[in-house]
């Protein structure tokens, strides 16, 4: 069997356990085969029989939905002419997030949560049925069993109703046959553990489904992004294989050396004695296998042993950077100290950066129910970031750290605003903001980082938050503090997992500490506190026109060149109490969905940055739960539009936030959703100097009936 497909028979085995896990795990929830079409439409009929019509519908769209995940498959393989095999990590990819979207769904309190967990996990079973669906050179099906027992036993009756059967066609009955017999085996021993883990766990046991989806996909990429070794391998395997007699050799030698034959070593092995040619080649097919499997448990691996490069030098990179990223790059002037006699250019040739900072926002608010006042926000900030790569030669491996001191008046609070006009302003403090340790496998396919960060720097983040000012687009969307995630600057203890399975797809998830009070609860940030909750922020990205792989939270001037663009869904998940006006007593569980897009539209020439801009973003929480449980936000950028020789920019940015009728105060009749505009300019007066002048409009403050202007300027040194 070739390696191809011997690699595909150990998926066919995987994804026929999660199959036979989520049908299970889908019927002791909801009484729903999700991936069984047949099983459910005898469902259907029985709640045809009983007129249970909501019943009925939930079996009827599983079945819709099953059957819309294999014809988006069929279709996509059709129009993007690319092979079933190379859709499946993005596939499995959609399924883990399907599977978590259906758990939220499920623990909701909607009433058609039964219906929505249905519907998710019945078109991750479809997807999948339809991206795998051949395992070398035989149908296969990873969902339902009935196919495979029929296939298994008709394949296992031909094999003995004649004897006259070629020996090569045995050989292909036996391969099947322990394909099929697998496949069945495993769907139900998947099925036994899924419904096990439900009973065990409750709705959370779907997770084990996602988990193993997601080890898979890690395999898988890695298993495909080693061509070379695998020519070597396939090389060195044919050297070791004896051809034929060995006279075809011995004529290609020339008359004038003489060869000269030497017997081949034997062995003794368990068996009998063996050559080593024999030994050779038997080794190399076991060493397919066991590949596969070596790699699958390498990209569990939180670090894996450096590899230190000898002869070839790496340019010293940044890790994936947060909220204290540059608007543009910094050039050698692009410091007010300069390179402190070329220190700074040698450090950072060995891997080693060091930035300073200072922001401030200066904002009035010249029309408002409240008096007119002034006020500033100001912040200082340092980081220092290592690549080990260029130091020590620890490729891959990186160090960020970043502290502040911030202060000032808070003029979203004083307003009564739900949308802050200052995207910077919180608390005053002077603390260690985050740090982390980053690793990096396989050309940044696959990154690994463990410390203390939050959530909102990288999840619900704002591509284009650079140029704006005002919270929801100036940071990130303004309602995640919700559930609690953390945000800059009281991060709180976290670790992340990032893969890139094809060139513009991403999946990342993050676990981290939820917690309620955070400037309080680690005043200095120097020490790690783990308490809270522990809470699950997850997302998908699409990046047409650039690697996935190079894409940061925020934008800048380089990464803005060409028709690019960032698309995104996520969800953050937080498993505590939470208080609800619509119930006496707290309930379980929190959690925001997020949807973004930002994407260069028209650009002056197709390579350069020049051109037009826009970002649209919303996310949805329960209502009963979350006071702010809607958000909007939609933006346009022109890049360059001045005929300047500075760096300039004018954004324009709209913010729509709703409010929960579930939390209408006494004498109350409605909310009035909050509405912000935001114009501002951004030059680059200097390459270490950027002013940022901004005019706001706020109409129905708060969700009441009063209207706010804020006229004011933000400004940026980096020294």
């Amino acid at each position: 069997m070739s390696e191809h497909h011997s690699s595909d028979s150990w998926l066919s085995l995987g994804l026929a356990f999660v199959g036979g896990y989520c049908d299970a795990a889908g019927y002791v929830l909801a009484k729903t085969f999700t991936g069984h079409i047949t099983g459910t439409l005898v469902l259907a009929a029985i709640s045809l029989a009983g007129q249970d019509w909501r019943t009925l519908l939930r079996h009827i769209s599983a079945i819709c939905l099953f059957l819309t995940g294999l014809i988006v498959v069929l279709v996509s393989e059709r129009f993007t002419r690319t092979p079933s095999r190379f859709l499946l990590p993005v596939v499995m990819g959609v399924e883990i997030v399907l599977i978590a979207v259906a758990y939220l769904a499920l623990t909701s309190h909607l009433t058609a949560r039964f219906g929505l967990f249905v519907g998710c996990m019945s078109l991750a079973l479809g997807l999948q049925n339809g991206a795998f669906s051949q395992a070398g050179g035989i149908s296969v099906h990873t969902t339902y069993l009935t196919g495979t027992i029929t296939s298994l036993l008709k394949t296992e009756a031909q094999k003995h109703s004649s004897e006259t059967t070629a020996r090569e066609k045995l050989v292909a009955s036996d391969q099947k046959v322990r394909l099929l017999g697998g496949i069945w085996l495993v769907f139900i021993v998947g099925a036994t553990v899924g419904a096990a883990m439900v009973f065990w766990l409750g709705e959370p046991g779907v997770f084990g489904a996602a988990i193993l989806l997601l080890a898979m996909v890690i395999g898988l990429c890695v298993s495909r992004l080693r061509p070379e070794t695998r020519k070597d391998d396939r090389r060195t395997c044919a050297e070791d294989r004896p051809r034929g007699n060995g006279h075809e050799a011995d004529a290609q030698q020339s008359p004038s050396r003489e060869r000269v034959r030497r017997p081949p070593i034997r062995l003794w092995i368990p068996g009998g004695w063996h050559s080593s040619t024999t030994i050779g080649s038997k080794f190399c097919r076991h060493d397919r296998k066991l590949r596969f499997l070596l790699l699958l448990w390498c990209g569990l691996s939180i670090f894996a042993s450096p590899v230190r490069s000898q002869t070839v030098k790496v340019e010293p990179q940044e890790p994936l950077p947060g909220p204290d990223s540059h608007e543009t790059g910094q050039g050698p002037h692009g410091h007010l100290f300069g390179d402190w006699g070329g220190e700074r250019t040698r450090l950072a040739e060995r891997g080693v950066n060091f930035d300073f900072q200072y922001v401030s926002d200066s904002l009035w608010n010249l029309k408002s129910e409240q008096k007119e006042r002034f006020a500033s926000w100001n912040r200082f900030r340092g980081t220092v970031d290592i690549d080990f790569g260029a130091l020590i030669g620890q490729q891959g491996l990186y160090f960020h750290a970043t502290a502040l001191w911030q202060g000032g008046g808070n003029l979203g609070a004083y307003l009564g605003l739900l949308t802050s006009p200052s995207g910077m302003s919180s608390a005053n403090t002077c603390r260690l903001d985050s740090w982390w340790i980053e690793k990096r496998w396989l050309d940044e396919r696959i990154t690994a980082r463990v410390g203390q960060f939050a959530g909102q720097d990288f999840y619900g983040a704002q591509h284009y938050a650079a140029s704006f000012i005002f919270e929801p687009m100036g940071y990130a969307l303004g309602n995640l503090f919700t559930d609690f995630e953390s945000f800059d600057p009281p991060s709180t203890p976290a670790m992340e997992i990032r893969v890139v399975p094809i060139h513009n797809f991403y999946v990342k998830s993050m676990v981290l500490a939820a917690v309620r009070s955070p400037f309080s609860q680690n005043p200095t940030g120097l020490v790690l506190q783990f308490n809270g909750t522990p809470m699950s922020v997850s997302e998908i990205g699409f990046t047409p026109g650039k690697k996935a792989s190079s894409v940061r939270a925020f934008d800048n001037v380089e990464n803005r060149k060409g028709y690019s663009g960032l698309y995104q869904f996520g969800a953050s998940y937080n498993p505590g109490m939470f208080t609800s006006p619509t119930s006496a007593t707290p309930v379980s569980g929190n959690y925001l969905l997020y949807w973004m897009a930002s994407q260069a539209l028209w650009r002056v020439d197709p390579k350069g940055a020049k051109g037009l801009d826009a970002t649209f973003a919303y996310d949805w929480s329960p209502p009963d739960v979350n006071r702010n449980n809607t958000l909007l936000t939609a933006g346009l950028r022109f890049n360059e539009p001045l005929p300047l020789h500075i760096h300039n920019t004018m954004s324009l940015g709209y913010v729509r936030n709703s409010l929960s009728p579930d939390f209408l105060p006494p004498g109350m009749s409605s909310f009035k959703a909050e509405q912000g505009v935001e114009f501002n300019t951004l030059l680059g007066v200097a390459q270490m100097l950027l002013v940022q002048p901004v005019i706001q409009y706020y109409a129905n403050v708060g969700g009441g009936t009063n209207h706010a202007v804020v006229l004011g300027f933000r400004t940026k040194v980096e020294f």
